[in-house]
């Protein structure tokens, strides 16, 4: 019988997983783990395998929550059988949405990027603010509630009043997808980032994402949504 392929089996997994040597260098990371490694340092991430290791040989289990950015964990497991390595590994938070009674009929294809522009010069037409936009323009086009997600923009939009600049960037999840209605899709993800914000507005922001089947992550100085690219 042959030994299976280790590395075959491990990107097999959605859930990051990330081996370091005791000098806290990085020997091997999966797929998921490599997107991981660009929201969060490697340092990071080895001090939480360190401070969440067993005692002894083995592993151990940990449930917390864990925010990089857009991407959400709840649990952890860490482990070694050697002083010559840690491997660490974290749980994805399943994401699911649903529709509510009604939404579904009211979404039309649309062109995202299109949508954004509207919003931003909406926005900047009485307000000097720099607006630094790194978009996607080749990204697929989703159903939508078109109104409700105009909606959604400028209320984002506005919750950065009175900064003095503003990064919006518009981009493909690689590698990442949302479950609708039972169906995983990919996602594309808008990020607005500036040095701060205003935060009164967040439960009406979160729940207005949430019923067009958009993952919010709101913190102190950025917003982002995962969007599910249905075409269907």
């Amino acid at each position: 019988m042959n030994i299976p392929d280790f590395e075959f089996l491990a990107n097999m997994d959605s859930n990051p997983l990330i081996v370091f040597n005791p000098n806290g260098k990085i020997v091997y990371l999966n797929d998921s783990a490599e997107i991981l490694m660009g929201y969060v340092s490697n340092s990071e991430i080895y001090n939480l395998a360190l401070n969440n290791a067993p005692k002894d040989y083995g592993i151990k289990n940990s449930k917390m929550e864990l925010v990089y950015d857009h991407l959400n964990f709840y649990s952890i497991s860490v482990g070694y059988n050697s002083d010559e390595w840690i491997a660490i590994k974290l749980y994805y938070r399943p994401l699911s949405k649903k529709y509510a009674n009604g939404d579904a009929k009211q979404h039309i294809l649309t062109d995202i990027n299109k949508m954004l522009s509207v919003a931003i010069h909406q926005y900047t037409i009485d307000k000097d603010i720099d607006i630094r936009l790194f978009a996607d323009s080749d990204l697929p086009h989703t159903m939508l509630n078109q109104n409700e997600f105009l909606k959604l923009l400028r209320m984002t939009l506005s919750t950065f009043r009175g900064c003095g600049y503003l990064d919006i960037s518009l981009k493909l999840g690689i590698g990442e997808h949302l479950l609708v209605n039972g169906k995983s899709y990919k996602i594309s993800i808008l990020k607005l980032k500036s040095s701060s914000r205003n935060r009164k507005e967040d439960k009406e922001i979160d729940e207005l994402a949430n019923r067009l089947c958009i993952v919010p992550n709101l913190q102190e100085s950025s917003i982002s949504f995962d969007i599910p690219i249905i075409q269907e």
